[in-house]
């Protein structure tokens, strides 16, 4: 049977059936229907905007998230690369563990607030002078106590127990001199700037303007300068360093001012940031062995860099998991896996 184009049509056994005609989506009055997938199933017409605002939040989640981790991470923990700076340092010439250098780091703290009181300067101003201050104990602490010990030969084992008890005994006279109440500074609140849509306290960005500059200036001093030769071939070799010419008194004297004075900032960041306190330095002491140890693999930039990561990592699983003691424990974890897979490499020596 011909087909009359009216919707009959010629099914099987030549009996006409009339075709129900298509709708269409224009039509006045008729609803749309819903969105079919290639698999012929069924998909709502409210579904699509749903996922794409789901996206939308989760990536504004996600991109909040980043923008904190880094922002805080970075400046809260920028005293952190300081003191592991000064302590690799120390580390990297002598391959002494100076447990004493957290009392370092902890007069830091004194210094810059008592500089603050005493002739009533901001805190930028007083940050400079407590680093130096804070350098020239280091020295001191070096001739006083390590020199001598040196002189008699005295194995790595001994100078680290040697540094535990100085490491007490600064403590206690921070005790003596300035009591066990914690002290504040008593500055003007900072500036708060603008920084990826995150508040940041104006001595923040100054800790890590420090940072840059201090780790720059020593990257270049050691590989650039004739200074930074000799303390390279003194770490390399002692006794060949000095039958090549090179004073080893002058040059270490200059590694353990540097070490101090960046120790000393970092006690000055530490404490304007929360208090000053006679733990200052200690409460940091096993997260600065680890970032020098682990950053130690590489080089002095490596510290700086693993320093680095190591404050936005403690930060991001901090907002994560909203749990500061949690934070520390997984990147202790962490770290002590990488000492197990790569420590090989720091028997190699302790070269800077």
């Amino acid at each position: 049977m011909k087909d009359t184009g009216r919707g009959v049509g010629v099914v099987g056994d030549d009996t006409p059936q009339e075709t129900a005609p298509t709708p269409t989506s224009d039509a006045p009055g008729t609803a749309s229907a819903p969105t079919a997938d290639p698999a012929g199933r069924q998909r709502p017409a409210w579904a699509i905007p749903l996922l794409a605002a789901a996206v939308v939040a989760i990536g504004a989640f996600v991109s909040e998230f980043i923008a904190e981790s880094l922002v805080i991470g970075a400046t809260e923990n920028a005293p952190l690369v300081l003191a592991a700076l000064g302590f690799a340092l120390l580390y990297r010439l002598n391959g002494l563990l100076n447990v004493a250098f957290t009392e370092t780091v902890t007069l830091g703290g004194y210094f810059a607030i008592w500089i603050t009181s005493t002739t009533g300067w901001g805190f930028a101003a007083a940050v400079i002078p407590a680093g130096i201050l804070s350098g020239l104990l280091s020295v001191a602490t070096y001739l006083l106590v390590f020199r001598p010990a040196k002189k008699r030969n005295v194995d790595g084992l001994e100078l680290i127990v040697i540094s535990f008890g100085l490491a007490l005994f600064l403590r206690h006279a921070l005790q003596f001199v300035f009591g066990f109440r914690a002290r504040f500074f008593e500055t003007p609140p900072p500036n708060t700037i603008d920084v990826l849509g995150v508040g940041v306290p104006s001595f923040r960005l100054l800790a890590v303007a420090s940072v840059a500059v201090l780790s720059f200036a020593i990257y270049q001093f050691i590989r650039r300068t004739s200074y930074g030769l000799q303390i390279r071939a003194l770490a390399s070799n002692e006794g060949l360093a000095e039958s090549s010419g090179v004073r080893p008194l002058n040059v270490t004297l200059l590694i353990w001012f540097v070490a101090g004075f960046a120790g000393g900032l970092a006690g000055a960041f530490f404490g304007v940031a929360s208090a000053v306190t006679p733990l200052l330095g200690t409460r940091q002491l096993l997260l600065i062995l680890l970032v020098v140890l682990v950053g130690g693999i590489w080089d002095l930039l490596g510290v700086v860099w693993v320093g680095a990561a190591t404050g936005i990592a403690l930060t991001a699983m901090t907002l994560w998991l909203g749990s500061d003691l949690w934070a520390q424990l997984i990147l202790i974890v962490l770290f002590l896996g990488l000492l197990k897979t790569r420590g090989g490499r720091l028997t190699a020596g302790s070269k800077v």
